[in-house]
């Protein structure tokens, strides 16, 4: 079975209330971090506002900073966004707008993860599906585990086996 997962960014002006996107698949943490951290790297070039644009413009299949223009997806027209992932709308529906929610009704939301990423800090906050924070990241250093303190742990490393292409 898949973890769902939303991932988006507080409001600057109501930091309880959430503007996120959800991700169907691999939304588990230990596939979250390095693949946003990779996004941010390579398609937002470390911009944290490019990176919240491009995750908010679509509801995801599944995120893959390693997806090309020429990725097919088995579901008839989702598309591949190159650098970030396969989108989930279809071609047939019309997009869902984004999904806003305050975090204090994260419970209501379909969804094991939520992933709420600081535009000014370059933080990665990770939370449960009630909302309850239980670890912050910053993006650098989920790249560069080796400049972490001694003691402080990140999530492994993505695994492809089974991941949906």
């Amino acid at each position: 079975m898949s973890t769902h997962c939303y991932i988006g960014a507080t409001s600057p002006d109501n930091p309880h209330l959430v503007h996120a996107r959800f991700v169907l698949c691999d939304g588990h943490p230990a596939v979250v971090l390095p693949t946003l951290a990779a996004i941010w790297a390579r398609h937002a070039q470390h911009n944290t506002r490019t990176l919240i644009a491009a995750i908010l413009a679509h509801d995801w299949e599944y995120l893959d900073p390693d997806i090309a223009a020429t990725t097919r997806s088995t579901c008839p027209g989702q598309r591949p966004v190159p650098g970030v992932g396969m989108t989930l709308a279809s071609k047939v529906d019309p997009p869902e707008p984004v999904t806003v929610i305050p975090l204090c009704h994260a419970a209501h939301l379909d969804a094991e993860w939520i992933y709420l990423i600081d535009a000014d800090t370059g933080a990665l906050a990770v939370h449960t599906s009630d909302g309850l924070r239980v670890a912050t990241y910053h993006l650098a250093d989920v790249l560069n585990p080796g400049s972490r303190e001694r003691g402080e742990r990140l999530c492994g490393p993505r695994s492809t086996a089974g991941a949906p292409r």
